[in-house]
């Protein structure tokens, strides 16, 4: 795993700030498509969370 991740700070699409807050981060309100994850780099699935932008941008 890349180092950058280790923190689970960073997005594994876009690389910026996923603002992840845990059991109270602003993901357990949305919904995210299977195809999503299909984005993110095999050695970081279940490593770092998508952030809001990617989600909104991957949504439209």
């Amino acid at each position: 795993m890349n180092d950058e991740f280790t923190c689970s700070k960073k997005c594994p699409i876009c690389k910026n700030n996923n603002h992840c807050g845990y059991h109270s981060c602003w993901c357990t309100k949305e919904w995210f498509p299977h195809e999503i994850f299909e984005l993110v780099p095999k050695e970081l699935k279940n490593k770092s969370c998508i952030c809001k932008a990617c989600l909104d941008s991957f949504n439209k």
